[in-house]
């Protein structure tokens, strides 16, 4: 097995254990989530935060850069806004969503 093929297989195996992860931290949210208003929001947000770094993760060892998923993202909101999608008539969450990305996202 030369180099080239060694990592290969290291990435595939990083990419399974991303994976795992992320449906680990996605069964951990619904788990909170069922708990209804005993769901502590610090676990809910730690979960989120899993599933949003691991979905990069992912992205960057398939090749992707953020950048692209970034830009993916925003076009896919800007679907639903054209398609007068009904969470985004109600409550403007796609375009919310599009302004932060696009604004510069600011940390508290």
């Amino acid at each position: 097995m030369n180099n080239e093929d060694f990592d290969i297989m290291s990435n595939i195996k990083l990419i399974d254990s991303y994976k795992a992860y992320l449906l680990s931290s996605v069964a951990d949210l619904f788990a909170t989530m069922a708990k209804g208003n005993k769901g502590d929001i610090e676990d809910i947000k730690d979960e989120i935060a899993e599933i949003i770094i691991f979905s990069y993760l992912i992205s960057k060892r398939l090749g992707l850069e953020y950048s692209v998923i970034d830009e993916r993202v925003i076009k896919k909101l800007k679907i639903g806004i054209l398609e007068e999608n009904t969470v985004e008539k109600e409550f403007q969450d796609y375009s919310r969503l599009i302004s932060y990305m696009k604004n510069g996202r600011k940390i508290e």
